[in-house]
C-alpha cells in the first residue's frame, strides 16, 4: 500500500469516528436549480481531519475538498476529498452514506478510499486493484440486461438536461432491467458496482468529489465504460463488463440521450 493509499485510509476511518459521533447542526446549501440540499456541520469536521492529516504529511501538495476549498485546480499532485458523501441520508439517520478521497497526479488517479462508518466498510484502490476490507473484489460476472441492478444518481441539482435525461431513465428504461436502485451517495453507487452487489450504474458527472474516488475503484475492480459518452456529454454508463456496456448503450442510451439534442 502507497504512502498515500495508507494515509487516506487512517483518515478517512478517524473522519468516520467524528462522522459517527457528530450531533451538530444541518444547515440549508443553495443549488443551482432550488432543489433543496443540506451541509451539516459534521461535514466540516471530517473535512478537516482529512485536510489536516493530508497537510501533515504532504504539506505541499494541493487539496480539493467540497466544502472548504472546492475551486482548487487539479495540477500536480492533488488530494480531492467528500467529507460525507449522502450528507441527506446521513442527517436523517439513513446509514447510505460515506467519505471519500481520490490522489492524483495531473489529474491522472492513482489511489482512492472510501468508507462507510455506519457498516465499517473501507474500499480501496491502487494499480494493484479493488479491495474491501483488504480483500480484493471484482466486478459481477456477466447478467443479461433484463436481470440487471442498475443504481441512478439523485436527481441533479445543478443541470435541468440532467434532470430531464433522469426522468426519462426512470420511466422509459424501466422494463430494460430487473431493478432500479437510487442509494442516495455516489460512494455506494460505485462501491456496490465494484463488489459485484449491483451490475451498472448511470451518472451525470459534476464535481470531481462526487464521482472521481468512486470511478476509479469501479475501473480497479474491472468496471467499463463508454468514453465517448462521458467525454461529449458527461454521461457515466458503467458497467460490470463489456457485454453489460454493449446492451446498456444498445437499450437504455437512446431513449434518454434525445434530452441532449434539443
Amino acid at each position: 500500500m502507497s504512502d498515500e493509499l495508507s494515509l487516506m485510509v487512517s483518515a478517512l476511518k478517524a473522519a468516520g469516528r467524528a462522522v459517527l459521533s457528530g450531533t451538530g447542526s444541518v444547515h440549508d446549501k443553495d443549488t443551482v436549480v432550488g432543489v433543496h440540499d443540506v451541509v451539516s456541520d459534521a461535514d466540516v469536521c471530517a473535512e478537516r481531519i482529512i485536510i489536516d492529516a493530508i497537510r501533515n504529511s504532504f504539506p505541499d501538495d494541493n487539496i480539493m475538498s467540497e466544502e472548504i476549498n472546492p475551486e482548487s485546480l487539479m495540477e500536480g499532485r492533488t488530494w480531492i476529498v467528500d467529507p460525507i458523501d449522502g450528507t441527506m441520508n446521513y442527517t436523517r439517520g439513513i446509514p447510505l452514506y460515506g467519505i471519500q478521497a481520490v490522489f492524483t497526479v495531473d489529474g491522472v488517479p492513482s489511489a482512492s478510499a472510501i468508507y462507510f462508518p455506519a457498516q465499517d466498510e473501507m474500499f480501496t484502490a491502487s494499480p494493484e486493484g479493488a479491495f474491501l476490507n483488504g480483500e480484493r473484489i471484482r466486478t459481477a460476472d456477466y447478467t443479461r440486461l433484463d436481470k440487471c441492478i442498475l443504481s441512478l444518481g439523485d436527481f441533479s441539482r445543478k443541470s435541468e438536461t440532467f434532470r430531464e435525461a433522469q426522468g426519462r431513465i426512470l420511466c422509459d428504461c424501466r422494463d430494460q432491467v430487473a431493478r432500479f436502485k437510487v442509494l442516495g451517495a455516489a460512494c455506494m453507487d460505485f462501491a456496490y458496482l465494484a463488489s459485484g452487489r449491483t451490475d451498472l450504474h448511470i451518472r451525470f458527472t459534476n464535481k470531481p468529489w462526487d464521482f472521481l474516488p468512486g470511478m476509479y475503484l469501479a475501473e480497479m475492480a474491472g468496471a467499463v465504460y463508454d468514453e465517448d459518452l462521458y467525454r461529449d456529454h458527461s454521461i457515466l454508463v458503467m458497467c460490470s463488463c463489456k457485454e453489460v456496456l454493449d446492451e446498456a448503450l444498445e437499450g437504455l442510451v437512446p431513449k434518454f440521450i434525445c434530452s441532449f439534442h434539443r
